[in-house]
């Protein structure tokens, strides 16, 4: 999986192997880090960043290796593809205001349960969602989502009979039908297919929008 990262996300990155490794070092982590993503230190990572956004590939077993978090007969814990994930998934939420895993989101009710909902409660409850799309599930999601569109080809126009919801399933298929990356799970959210077309620079455009001639 190859994301873009900028010297802006450095701080994101940090944060986030801190919440996971919070046991090592902080030098430890951001030069396990910098080999992870391709670097031989740190200081080179942000020297290259510098000169402006850089694809990066996370490797996880060169992080846990040279934290000593490997194990030979185990996938090693995906530390920095999540983080660099999330970080991906971010800047599509600060693009799209209304994304959460279920989609284009609002305080709109949808469920019996939420019928019952005051608007303060609808409003708490759209912003957990926002919160819980940031999760490492969702990165997993995204993982996959993002395998997914990188194997296909790119057309000039928008496909108005062919949606999110129904690539998402497309998605799934990859572990559930053939599996394959199956330690990412099996199921993919509406939002998190969204989140990864977004990574993949794709137009996006929602399909009430589209109908209307947006």
């Amino acid at each position: 999986m190859r994301l873009q990262l900028s010297l802006a996300d450095l701080n994101s990155l940090k944060s986030d192997l801190f919440h996971v490794t919070p046991q090592v070092p902080l030098m430890r982590r951001i030069e396990g880090a910098a080999r992870a993503l391709g670097f031989t230190t740190y200081n080179g990572l942000r020297a290259t960043l510098a000169a402006g956004p850089r694809d990066v590939e996370p490797n996880d077993r060169s992080y846990a290796e040279f934290l000593g978090l490997a194990a030979p007969d185990r996938d090693p814990p995906r530390v920095v593809s999540r983080a660099v994930a999330r970080i991906a998934v971010h800047r599509a939420m600060e693009d799209m205001p209304q994304l959460t895993q279920r989609g284009f989101d609002s305080t709109v009710p949808i469920t019996s349960q939420e019928r019952k909902m005051t608007f303060q409660e609808l409003k708490a409850a759209f912003l957990a969602r926002r919160q819980d799309a940031l999760s490492d599930s969702a990165m997993d999601e995204f993982e996959l989502a993002w395998i997914y569109l990188s194997r296909q080809d790119r057309r000039k126009t928008i496909n108005h009979d062919f949606g999110s919801y129904q690539l998402k399933h497309r998605a799934e298929d990859l572990s559930r039908k053939f599996e394959m990356f199956t330690h990412l799970g099996n199921y993919v959210s509406n939002g998190m297919l969204i989140a990864a077309a977004h990574a993949h620079g794709f137009r996006i455009v929602r399909a009430n929008a589209t109908r209307a001639g947006a």
